[in-house]
This record gives structure tokens, sequence and C-alpha cells, in this order.
């Protein structure tokens, strides 16, 4: 993990910026995951949630004390969600339901409070499930059977 901070200039008012690189979040497709994400906690938190991908993609908005997804992108329309009764202790992650390949790529957590400024990097990678049924059929002339099946590694 990769961290720096400095000083800059907003409003007039010194503020300070903490840059973060956060080691790679593996997925597995069509299940639930957390992006991790903290900050300082402090008066007047604001949050966003944005996919890098070329384009900034609108993921997840949180400011006047509430989530704000007007401008959500459709793509996480109802997958998103912030842990609201853990943001007084600077808890920012982000929990992302029915994971997808489009979901794969890199995110910006940005964190905000009258006196602080942070932005976290997080990429998400989509992987498959390894899952394994076995038949076990108890007439004794039938054969044992075993089915691996592996859903995929998802690598764009």
């Amino acid at each position: 993990m990769r961290q720096g901070r400095k000083s800059i200039a907003q409003d007039g008012a010194l503020s300070l910026l903490s840059l973060s690189q956060i080691a790679d979040v593996g997925c597995v497709f069509g299940g639930s995951c957390v992006l991790p994400c903290r900050f300082q906690p402090n008066s007047d938190t604001t949050l966003h949630w944005i996919k890098r991908n070329g384009k900034n993609v609108q993921v997840h908005s949180y400011y006047d004390d509430q989530d704000q997804l007007g401008h959500q992108d459709p793509l996480y329309k109802g997958r998103t969600s912030l842990f609201h009764d853990q943001m007084s202790g600077g808890n920012a992650s982000l929990g992302l339901a029915r994971v997808n390949l489009q979901d794969q790529g890199r995110y910006l957590c940005y964190a905000s409070t009258l006196e602080y400024n942070q932005v976290t990097f997080v990429t998400l990678t989509v992987r498959g499930e390894l899952k394994s049924w076995v038949n076990l059929n108890p007439n004794p002339n039938s054969e044992i059977i075993f089915i691996f099946f592996f859903c995929f590694s998802g690598i764009i």
C-alpha cells in the first residue's frame, strides 16, 4: 500500500489531501464484495465512488447526510451500498452486489470533510468460482460421476 500526503489550497484555505493505493480486490462473478475505503471522519462528509475506464462513471455518491443516486450510472442501479452505521468511524467502503464482468476495473473513492480530502484507488478483478458436484447414486451398477465446472476467470 502506497500513501502520500500533500497540502492543497482550496477556496483560500489550506486543506490536506491524502492519496492511497490499495491492493487489488478479487470479487466472484455473481457474488457480493466490498471495495475498501477509509477516511478521517469529521463533519460535512462527502463521498464519491467513481469507476475510471477512460471516462468517469458515477457509481455511488453520498452528501447532505444521505445517498445521492440521481446521477448513478444505470449499470450500478440497485447494486451499491455504503456502511452508513460505520461512516462516523471513517468507513467509506462500497458494497457491490451481483458482480459482473463490466464491474472489473479501477475505482476511485473520494472522501471529503471540512478539513480533510482522501483519494483512494481500488482495482477490482472479477473471477469465476470453482464448483464441484458429485452424483452418488446408491445403485451398485452405476458409476460415480464427478463433474467439475469452472465458470470463468474474468479478464477483459
